[in-house]
């Protein structure tokens, strides 16, 4: 999906000629910048406020004001050819000013250009860079949007759960602001294109359904919500409500200049029909569809590789070996492109047509058309690889079940009792009092404070969501910073760790308790123990059990079901 992120870069950067000069000379550069930022004004009007703007600074002088002038004029200009001239200039006018923006934008504009054009290496370089900018002049919002770049390189690098938290950076910033400038829903955009990679749908529709009744038909970006939303309804099996979706999609994204996103509809077509009708010659138009587009566009693109793979499937059934033969290929050629570029394929991806092995399929296939007697060497060299393969998959799957049920049944026992015990003088334990003679906190607050925490542990206070430690200390009749030093002390952890470690602990013993608790979602889990999302919960229990919530579960209710029996 990151190929349909990338053609639209240029407007998250940021329309007839027949305005009166007047007029415009009268605008100041914020006035124009409005203009030529909006997207509801005709390209061609928005390139000559760009031009203008360029000349009134050059009338000026004023180098800062030429540079962004060459930066709008790239950004909305339809000849991107011209981008990386631009973005040198613009590098080469500012690179000994001190200016807030610049030169970063010179080397975002170049950084944008590569990976618009999917090269990678030179988009990142370009990219730190600008970072390097952003971060000595402390501009917050350029900082945000280099998080963004590197974002999409992630996902493109197949790492969308490490593009995911800059993305959230991103959205809690820009929401309080501006929510309806094109950054906020670029950002949105992309959130919707991260959860749909982790298979999240129904987070995906979330920003896609707000978004969707937020902008207005108008809207460029409004054919791309709804296209993902197409994807969405395909991925939970709505084929119907899916085809529905992605037929508006292509009828608005034919006439746009977008090849890429164009080939992704009619995949998605395809895969609807072959699911949801189990009809491969009609499928098969539509994937043939997405091959054409590819080439006549001469792009490639990794989120359009299953579509070789359905091809591949449907000549093999047809038994087209000629067809079949060309797909492979196809596919060699869009693999050695993607590595080329440094583009990395994840597991999940190509496990089942990894270049190898299409090259060992590749030279079966005219073994079979030209020397019939090497079938039996093919076939047995694929045997061994396929049964290789399994062997190493089911070793692998074998040791970790059993390190999840080492750790499950670890976790079924009485937990140990780690933290520091008061005893019934409500005095320290003195071995652990001397082991280390640099603690600062006064040894009698240290005991108030201690004796303090084992009445909020007895209380289960630590499931209150809103606890925070400069507040929490404040109830203590204690200071932050002797309540910190105090917890790192005697709980050999930090105030976060030791709340999260006490949620965790009362979620473990309740779930070994109470059946209707275990009826309850992750996330409602997660609220009543004090958590504010379900990932941050999700990653809790699996930092403090090793064990993902859902598998304890599911193996305790498979004890009590056996005990039952």
């Amino acid at each position: 999906m990151s190929s349909r992120i990338f053609i639209l870069l240029l407007l998250n950067l940021t329309f007839s000629m027949g305005f009166a000069q007047k007029e415009v000379e009268k605008k100041s550069y914020d006035e124009l910048e409005k203009q030529i930022d909006n997207p509801n004004i005709s390209s061609s009007k928005r390139q000559s406020y760009a031009n203008f703007y360029y000349k009134k600074a050059k009338k000026e002088n004023d180098n800062i004001k030429m540079a962004n002038a060459m930066y709008l004029i790239a950004t909305v200009s339809e000849v991107k050819s011209n981008t990386l001239k631009y973005a040198d200039s613009i590098i080469a006018l500012t690179k000994s000013s001190n200016d807030f923006q610049y030169p970063a934008k010179g080397y975002i504009l170049k950084g944008n250009f590569y990976l618009t054009n999917t090269f990678l290496n030179e988009a990142l370089q370009n990219i730190l860079i600008a970072e390097k900018y952003s971060i000595k002049t402390g501009n917050i919002e350029q900082n945000l949007l280099v998080k963004r770049y590197i974002g999409l390189i992630k996902i493109e690098l197949g790492k969308p759960e490490e593009a995911l938290p800059l993305y959230l950076e991103n959205y809690n910033f820009f929401k309080s602001r501006d929510n309806s400038s094109l950054d906020f829903i670029f950002i949105k955009w992309v959130l919707s294109d991260i959860y749909i990679r982790l298979n999240k749908i129904d987070s995906a529709l979330f920003y896609i359904d707000t978004s969707l009744k937020e902008i207005e038909k108008s809207n460029p970006y409004y054919m791309y919500f709804e296209m993902y939303k197409g994807i969405c309804y395909h991925l939970k099996k709505d084929f119907l409500k899916s085809n529905q979706l992605i037929d508006s999609s292509i009828k608005s994204i034919k006439f746009t200049n977008d090849p890429l996103n164009l080939a992704v509809c009619y995949y998605f077509k395809g895969e609807n029909i072959l699911q949801a009708e189990k009809n491969d010659a009609k499928a098969k138009k539509y994937f043939e569809k997405v091959d054409s587009i590819l080439l006549k566009s001469k792009k490639n693109s990794r989120d359009l590789r299953d579509n070789y793979i359905r091809l591949i499937e449907i000549t093999k059934k047809q038994r087209d070996i000629k067809n079949q033969l060309y797909y492979l290929n196809r596919l060699i050629e869009i693999d050695s492109f993607l590595h080329k570029n440094n583009t990395v394929l994840s597991t999940s991806i190509n496990k089942n047509y990894d270049t190898p092995h299409l090259l060992a399929e590749k030279e079966k296939i005219i073994t079979n058309m030209n020397q019939n007697e090497y079938i039996y060497i093919g076939l047995g060299l694929l045997l061994m690889f396929g049964l290789g393969f399994s062997s190493y998959k089911w070793l692998k799957f074998k040791k970790e079940k059993q390190l999840y049920e080492e750790r499950f049944n670890q976790l079924m026992k009485t937990p140990k009792i780690e933290d520091i015990q008061i005893d019934e003088d409500n005095t320290i334990i003195e071995s652990k009092a001397n082991e280390v003679k640099t603690f600062e906190v006064p040894k009698q607050v240290a005991e108030d404070i201690l004796k303090k925490l084992a009445r909020f542990e007895k209380s289960n206070g630590y499931l209150d969501p809103n606890i925070k430690q400069i507040d929490f200390a404040k109830t203590l009749d204690t200071n932050s910073s002797y309540l910190s030093k105090t917890i790192n002390h005697y709980k050999g952890k930090n105030f976060s760790q030791y709340l999260n470690d006490l949620r965790i602990n009362y979620t473990v013993k309740k779930l070994k308790e109470s059946k209707k608790f275990r009826k309850y979602t992750i996330k409602a889990i997660a609220e009543e123990v004090g958590f504010n999302n379900a990932d941050s919960f999700s990653k809790a229990f699996y930092n403090k059990t090793g064990l993902q919530p859902s598998y304890f579960i599911k193996k305790i209710d498979e004890i009590k079901e056996i005990q039952n029996f």
